[in-house]
């Protein structure tokens, strides 16, 4: 039988985790209110930039097939100023901490679906997504790269860029945010790949310095932006996931209390009777 002490315990409890939880959504709130007009807005001009990418790879690559046919130049490796290794590369943005719904979850199943069937390295970012591989029917080998949830380091950013440079293809696994009710599972390959050829329209450009040493910049600097705002749209995912959930599970608790809070005055109100039946049965027996 539950006690009157029990509940006030699970009362006391409820209250404290209840004050937790509202602390989490208003910390997860101003995350999504500081960053989320940035990311959208970013997402679109990085898309402008990526498709820039494409359109000037693909320049590059037919002034290279206009010499190739002259026989000046016989590497087609050439195509890249940066030195690569001709593999691919899946990346898994995951978290380092729960409490961010199920945007981590569903995340990892859409990056288990695809490389399962595939000859590709695998890269995680966070320290949740290796415990999920680690658990996993399938067991794949995989670097880990750490970063941080909360904060982007430059520098270690820079660092995960250089590492992915290294490979001729990288595909990144992140949430994407929708709304505040809606986050999504997505991939994205962000290594600049050519539009496939039946897509691709050779757009002419004059370039200014060189081709060369646009593509080179593309190569360098943009990509790091690209990879960049993954992670910024990595961010603003998990925090609108774990701010839906933490309301789901605020409103749990609150109901939890009431409950409590009912059985309470039904354990007190038992208590009244059984007291003024005694207090009757006293008088019954003075008589």
């Amino acid at each position: 039988m539950i006690t009157k002490k029990y509940i006030e315990y699970e009362i006391d409890t409820i209250s404290g985790l209840t004050s937790m939880i509202e602390a989490y959504e208003e910390i997860a709130a101003s995350r999504i209110k500081r960053t989320r007009d940035s990311v959208l807005k970013s997402r679109d001009y990085i898309a402008e930039i990526d498709a820039i990418f494409q359109q000037v790879k693909s320049s590059y690559k037919h002034e290279l097939d206009i010499l190739m046919k002259k026989g000046k130049i016989k590497d087609p490796s050439k195509l890249s100023f940066i030195k690569r290794n001709g593999k691919s590369l899946s990346v898994l943005i995951s978290a380092n901490t729960g409490l961010y719904g199920d945007i981590v979850q569903k995340t990892f199943d859409l990056f288990m679906g695809h490389i399962k069937n595939q000859q590709t390295d695998v890269a995680i970012i966070g320290r949740l997504g290796t415990s999920l591989v680690d658990n996993a029917n399938i067991k794949i080998p995989y670097s880990y790269l750490e970063m941080s949830d909360q904060n982007i380091d430059q520098n270690k950013l820079e660092e995960i860029a250089a590492y992915l440079l290294k490979y001729e293809k990288i595909v990144v696994y992140y949430g994407q945010f929708q709304s505040i009710v809606k986050q999504e599972a997505i991939m994205s390959n962000i290594s600049g790949n050519l539009i496939e050829e039946d897509r691709q329209e050779i757009v002419k450009y004059l370039f200014e310095p060189t081709l060369e040493k646009i593509l080179a910049f593309f190569e360098s600097q943009i990509f790091s932006s690209i990879f960049e705002q993954t992670i910024h749209e990595s961010q603003l995912a998990k925090f609108a996931s774990r701010m839906i959930h933490l309301a789901q599970a605020s409103e749990n608790t609150k109901n939890r209390l009431k409950y409590l809070s009912f059985q309470k005055k039904q354990i007190k109100h038992r208590e009244n009777n059984r007291k003024q039946l005694e207090a009757i049965s006293g008088m019954s027996l003075n008589i």
